[in-house]
Order: C-alpha cells, then structure tokens, then sequence
C-alpha cells in the first residue's frame, strides 16, 4: 500500500449511522484518514459471525462477502466523512466488481483480523458543477498482505427526489405508493449445503427449477434477517442480491457440474443493479454456469416478472483439501 498507515487505530468502532447501520455489531469499520485522492481505513474482521462465518467452504477463512461489505462501508463512510454528502441522503449503489486476490491472506488467525483498505477515486457523476456519485477504486489488506480488490460506482440524491423517483417507480409496476412487506410463502427452502451454508436461515434461495443449462430459484426475502436487514428498507438491499447471486452460481455449480460446495469459494463477484427489486414482487435468481472440477464460472441474472434487477458473474474456485475444516 502506498499510504502510511501506522496512524490508523483498531480499538473502537466508528459511529454507526455513518456506514447505515442499526447494530453495532454489524459495524467493522473502525478509523480513516483522509488521502490525496481518496482515504485510507481500518476494519477488524469477525473471526465469529452469525451470517459472515457461516460457511461450508469458508470454515477456517473469512468469508468474501465480507470483505464486499467492508467495502461498502468505506464508500458510505467515505462520502459521508471526505465528500460531504448529507447524512439525510439516500444512496443508490450502480455496480459492484470484487476480486479475491489472493485467498490465503483469508485464513482466519488467533486475532480478529486487521484489515486494510485504500479507497480512490476514479471517478466522479456530476449534476452541473454538484458531485452526486463516485467511483472508487479499492484495494484491501489483511495483516499488511493484499487480500481483495473492488470497483464501486454509487451516487446519492435528496430523500425527497428518492421519493418521488421510488412512488414514481411503483406505480408504473402497479404497486402502492407506499410498500409492504408481504407474508412469507410456502417454499421448499434449499438445504443449507446445497448453497453451501450450515444455518437454514441464512439458505434464502428456494423452489429450485432446472431446465436445460439454466438453474433458477426463488430468492427468500427475510426482512427480519439480522445482517442482510439490520434496518428498515423500503426495497431489496444490495447485499441480499449478493448472497442471492453467489447462491445460485453455487446451486447450478452442484447441481450441473457436481462440485462440491464444502469447498468452493468465491473468487470474483461482477454484479450491476439495473432496477430497484420490490418487496411484493417474487425476485427469481437465475444461473448458467460452466466450469470443470476446480473451477465454475457463471452468469447469473436477477428478475421480477419480465423485468431483470441486477446481472452479473460469480467465479467459484475449489480450495485444496483442508484437514482444519474438519475441526470442531
């Protein structure tokens, strides 16, 4: 990394409304100091966490969604601390591209680890001479050794202008004005190890259908879950379209390839949100993947009725045997 960063401290974490989030403990950011170009932050890693750690593949590493949302923290902090921008704002997230550079720096230690992060900006939106999105380009680093990288472009607007755009939104589907949360329905849910889970709860991929190439499923939106909703939202947060999107790449990479998901890890998640997903509307994840008996690369898509939601590609590694998953 080409900023000092012997400054940063990991002793408490940073005020919670900064990176949106209710629970404190959903909250890893913990410093940042401002760049030339952008800033510098610190975040500790959870070696413990009711959805981060619960993975077939990930049992003795930190989960790479994790490390997604370490990120997006660092771009709602960033804008909020360095940019600017209201925390009365509402944000819209436009694309996510994540890489895993190197999967040995996500062992998990005997420490909560250190992460990290160096954010740049490579980008700005601008509405005449008033920024209203970035582009930031990020670099992770676990214990000092580069761990993970991701591009995210994002923007913000007055709640009242989200409003509108939101109402407006709706009612051309149909819908009310103000959303609802639907009951839940009556799904098969996956087995948790299909999608390469252990908790039942956080398996939100249901209805599995195979046709041909392409695997689908309905996504579970639980708005009670306590990581993918730690607040109030009024559509399908970001985060959850992420979990959807590995999911199904995981499902399609077991049932079409027959890889086994006690060890498959992912390596690169490519993901742009094209429309707001609706609670009340069924959000279908699908996949087609192709791959062989290490790897598994797919395309996936989200949908509601005739209208896609977010696209994107999953990389799915096979990580070599490890006799310390076997460990209790």
């Amino acid at each position: 990394m080409t900023v000092a960063t012997h400054a940063l401290t990991f002793d408490r974490n940073i005020p919670r409304g900064l990176v949106h989030r209710e629970s404190i403990a959903e909250v890893f950011l913990t410093d940042a100091q401002p760049t030339p170009d952008g800033a510098i932050f610190a975040a500790q890693l959870p070696r413990n966490h009711s959805y981060f750690s619960d993975h077939r593949g990930t049992a003795t590493s930190y989960d790479p969604l994790l490390l997604i949302e370490v990120f997006r923290q660092v771009a709602i902090y960033y804008a909020h601390t360095f940019a600017g921008v209201d925390r009365s704002e509402k944000f819209v997230f436009g694309s996510a591209d994540f890489t895993v550079v190197d999967a040995d720096t996500l062992r998990i230690g005997n420490c909560p680890g250190h992460c990290v992060i160096e954010a740049r900006v490579i980008a700005d939106k601008r509405r005449g001479d008033q920024v209203i999105g970035l582009t930031l380009e990020m670099v992770a680093e676990i214990e000092g050794r580069e761990a993970a990288r991701e591009v995210m472009a994002y923007q913000w607007m007055p709640a009242a202008v989200w409003k509108r755009i939101r109402v407006r939104g709706r009612e051309s589907l149909g819908l009310a004005a103000q959303h609802s949360i639907p009951s839940q329905p009556v799904v098969a849910r996956m087995r948790p190890g299909s999608v390469g889970r252990h908790n039942p709860r956080n398996a939100i991929l249901a209805n599995p259908v195979l046709t041909g190439e392409e695997f689908a499923a309905l996504t579970i939106i639980d708005t009670d879950h306590p990581s993918l909703f730690d607040h109030a939202l009024d559509h399908v947060p970001g985060m959850l379209q992420f979990e959807a999107a590995r999911q199904v790449a995981m499902a399609a990479a077991n049932a079409v390839l027959g890889l086994d998901t006690s060890r498959m890890v992912m390596h690169r998640l490519d993901v742009e949100f094209t429309a707001f997903g609706e609670f009340e509307r069924d959000t279908i994840a699908r996949a087609r993947v192709t791959g062989d008996a290490e790897r598994a690369l797919a395309t996936v898509s989200l949908t509601q009725g005739s209208d896609v939601i977010a696209t994107g590609a999953v990389d799915l590694r096979l990580r070599p045997a490890d006799v310390w998953t076997m460990v209790q």
